[in-house]
């Protein structure tokens, strides 16, 4: 009889540490118009080691609010807040459909659902190669990959490149409510086989 030969895999998961940017909810509207927004900087340490950039907005959709999110650098004046001309991009959700608005926010990409009402989640990943280029972003609606209609995803525009940005401002009219995630990954899992 012939001894077994046995192989034995050891899987350790080294997960590094992400660099992750949760706006709170924020306060009650106090204008008529119900629009509220906050500033906020981007954590210093996000670029070390980044691999994948992700943001994530989770809120309750109706065919007439509006949620978005915009990234940019501070810089004229530098004062903690994010006016238009220091905007890179907004994304978000525009009375009943995704919307990406690049720099200068002349041109916009619209993208519509099937369905408006209800708990939305817009997901936008943008991955960073071994050379810290980006790669093409890709968007989800829930789980669902989509494009923006007549958005070119590559070669990657300058303006959507997350080592530009050091300050990112939310927006909500119509009083929905909802959370903002911002994500600077690193490596992600290293999985050794011994």
């Amino acid at each position: 009889m012939r001894n077994p030969i046995m192989f034995v895999l050891s899987f350790a998961a080294l997960f590094a540490a992400a660099v992750t940017l949760d706006v709170a909810r924020l306060p009650e509207p106090s204008f008529s118009d119900r629009e509220i927004s906050e500033d906020a900087a981007l954590p210093a340490n996000r670029l070390d080691l980044l691999r994948v950039f992700r943001l994530e907005m989770t809120f309750e959709s109706t065919p007439s609010n509006n949620v978005q999110v915009a990234f940019g650098r501070d810089n004229r004046p530098r004062d903690g807040k994010l006016a238009a001309e220091e905007t890179d991009f907004i994304i978000g959700w525009d009375r009943g459909e995704w919307f990406l608005r690049p720099q200068g926010l002349r041109e916009r990409y619209a993208f519509s659902p099937a369905a408006v009402g209800g708990t939305r989640t817009l997901t936008a990943e943008i991955r960073v190669n071994a050379q810290g280029t980006p790669l093409p972003a890709v968007f989800r609606d829930g789980g669902a990959v989509f494009t923006f209609p007549g958005f070119a995803l590559s070669p990657v525009p300058g303006w959507l490149r997350p080592g530009l940005w050091d300050c990112m401002r939310v927006t909500v009219r119509g009083g929905t409510n909802g959370t903002v995630r911002a994500r600077f990954l690193r490596d992600g899992a290293t999985v050794i086989l011994k």
